[in-house]
């Protein structure tokens, strides 16, 4: 009698933990799922912005004006006017940026500009912009520390940089397309914070290590043809 007690507790026991697990498998697959969900980039070859003079941001994060990533920006400006586009470029060395700090945390909203750098002014370019292009070349498989410090100051608007378009464009030395990958993880690792991004294409021009090497390359004609289809 005393063993069949026990047996049968024991098999409640291990049908309770087994529930348990369950349950706890199924919480946490929908956390990863609802984390997942929060990180999303649309995609979309067509843009969804309905304006006929759609506003164009281009951010160029070169250490080198008239180097292979800038003179592709150049390009996709080019493509982006010719159809209309109210086309702005940005050159980010041209600009004081500090870096990050614990002061930003408490800059949100109108106190955002309390900082008295160039980084603020900026940014609402970002927040005005319909379509946002992100450039930078591959510095040690990353985008470089001027797109970066850049990005990590936009912490007290991020979230007002709703429904906005991207483009990515990044040239690299090493011929692998691989490499440039890492640049495009970058800009991602950053879009996918903001509320509902839509990615809209991207130009990775490999083995452009020589300054100017761009020139007369089909990849200036990939960064133009894809102005052209803000």
């Amino acid at each position: 009698m005393k063993k069949s007690v026990l047996f049968i507790l024991a098999v409640g026991f291990l049908m309770g933990v087994a529930a348990s697990c369950t349950a706890n498998r199924e919480a946490g697959q929908e956390k990863a799922d609802a984390q997942e969900a929060a990180y999303h980039i649309n995609y979309s070859e067509t843009s969804g912005i309905q304006k006929e003079h759609k506003k164009v941001l281009i951010i160029s994060g070169s250490p080198r004006k008239g180097g292979n990533t800038d003179l592709l920006c150049d390009e996709f400006a080019r493509g982006a006017a010719e159809v209309g586009g109210d086309v702005e470029k940005i050159f980010l060395s041209d600009y004081q940026i500090d870096y990050f700090t614990e002061a930003d945390e408490q800059r949100t909203g109108d106190s955002a500009h309390v900082a008295q750098d160039d980084a603020p002014m900026l940014i609402d370019k970002l927040v005005d912009a319909d379509i946002i292009v992100l450039a930078s070349p591959v510095y040690f498989m990353n985008i470089t520390g001027q797109m970066k410090t850049f990005i990590d100051r936009t912490f007290s608007r991020f979230r007002d940089m709703k429904d906005k378009e991207f483009f990515y464009i990044t040239a690299c030395a090493d011929p692998a397309e691989s490499t440039a990958d890492f640049a495009i993880a970058g800009f991602r690792g950053f879009v996918m914070c903001l509320p509902n991004p839509t990615e809209r294409g991207w130009v990775k021009a490999v083995g452009m290590g020589r300054k100017g090497g761009v020139k007369g390359t089909q990849y200036m004609d990939e960064a133009y043809q894809l102005g052209k289809k803000i």
